[in-house]
């Protein structure tokens, strides 16, 4: 046994470069509890079938035979600290952030009506950032949350024995505060997303593919403007919040140590740039995730690792969203400014991580029912943006149970 996982630790060492938390705001596969194991990676072949209802959808003629039931949940901690010079605020400060617990479900389905045609249903949370600096002297009381839940129906066809296609569409709820404390409040909207995927089987080797769609929600009288600019313009502000589109590739083989040792790696490009109020906060981010499992007998081991830019934007404007001015505490109009936008990227933002570790452990406990489980860590980064120095890091652990009947 010390032998096979040294094995492992050693292939994945010499693999190039390519931990789990979320990307941005996106958790992508990284919170489900088998597939967070492995840093995420799932393009090109999947571990648990709720990988594939929410990745690559052409994954899921993987699940051929009958009926998966998997249920879990993850839970995610974030850790993040900011130092203002007084710049913005006039006053300097430091604090921790409040908002740092979360709990992340997993609820998923696929049903094999014949060999090539899989239908995958499922329910996750999609997106989620948060930070909570009120009642900090000198603050302003910033306070942001964003969450996304997303309900997913799609369909995997094996076209011929080595080329499956898959589509999936999203319907999400969102759910979004953001700015100071005085000036937001929590608002909810919903919209619809599509992905489009294809994998490639070569024996042990894998390819795939997919294209996913943005997400666009209106979030309606999202944050006081301070006083009304014009005719009719109101006291409240509302913003378009788009999760990107992405597009992503991926390779798996499993040749190595008689087929029981698995290696996924997935390129994903996310497009932050273009997507509405993020493009004023974010820069695109290229993500790098690998990962591997190794089967010995009825236990499964795992191991990930991934890697995504820094996604603050470095040069900004004068508004976010569209939104050129916030009510300030107490009443007045704050006008935004590039150092401001900095100042709400600090404190609203700051998912700066890049580098995040993984692992996790499945079992068999019967022939219908396995157990799967993960622990991750993104590890601290530190970034200056603009007046405020900020540290971030999170760590999650997550487990879940799948049943099979075939």
């Amino acid at each position: 046994m010390k032998r096979i996982v040294c094995t492992l630790a050693a292939t994945l060492l010499a693999a190039p470069v390519a931990h789990a938390a979320n990307y941005g705001t996106d958790l992508n596969n990284t919170m489900l509890p088998a597939t967070g194991g492995m840093g995420g990676a799932s393009v090109a072949r999947t571990i648990e079938g709720a990988a594939a209802v929410f990745g690559n959808p052409a994954t899921l003629t993987e699940y051929n035979q009958g009926t998966s039931f998997s249920f879990g949940a993850t839970y995610y901690n974030v850790d993040v600290e900011a130092s203002h010079n007084g710049g913005d605020t006039g006053v300097p400060w430091s604090a921790e952030s409040k908002a740092d617990e979360y709990l992340v479900p997993t609820i998923a389905i696929t049903h094999a009506f014949n060999p090539q045609l899989v239908v995958g249903l499922g329910l996750t949370a999609q997106s989620g950032i948060g930070s909570d600096f009120r009642d900090t002297p000198g603050s302003l009381d910033p306070d942001s949350e964003l969450l996304v839940f997303m309900a997913n129906a799609g369909v995997g066809y094996k076209v011929t024995d080595n080329l499956s296609l898959g589509a999936m569409a999203t319907i999400a709820n969102g759910f979004l505060q953001m700015g100071l404390s005085a000036n937001t409040a929590s608002t909810h909207g919903f919209g619809i997303r599509g992905t489009f995927g294809a994998k490639y089987d070569m024996g042990a080797t894998s390819l795939g593919a997919y294209y996913r769609s943005p997400l666009k929600i209106e979030y309606d009288d999202f944050v006081d403007n301070g006083s009304p600019i014009g005719p009719g313009q109101g006291n409240f502000w509302s913003v378009d919040v788009e999760q990107p589109q992405e597009f992503a590739v991926g390779v798996a083989n499993n040749s190595l140590m008689g087929g029981n040792l698995l290696i996924s790696a997935d390129i994903i490009y996310k497009d932050w740039s273009s997507a509405d109020l993020y493009k004023d906060f974010y820069r695109d981010q290229t993500v790098f995730a690998i990962g591997a499992q190794l089967t010995t007998g009825a236990a499964k081991w795992r191991i990930g690792y991934s890697y995504a830019r820094d996604p603050i934007k470095r040069n900004v404007g004068s508004s976010i969203g569209g939104v050129p001015s916030m009510g300030l505490p107490g009443g007045g109009t704050l006008i935004l400014t590039p150092s401001l936008v900095q100042y709400f990227q600090a404190t609203n933002t700051e998912a700066i991580w890049e580098d995040q570790i993984s692992a996790g452990f499945g079992y068999q406990l019967t022939d219908k029912i396995s157990l799967d489980s993960h622990v991750a860590f993104a590890l601290k980064n530190k970034d200056d943006i603009g007046n405020t120095e900020v540290e971030a890091s999170t760590w999650q652990v997550g487990a879940g149970l799948t049943w099979s009947f075939k």
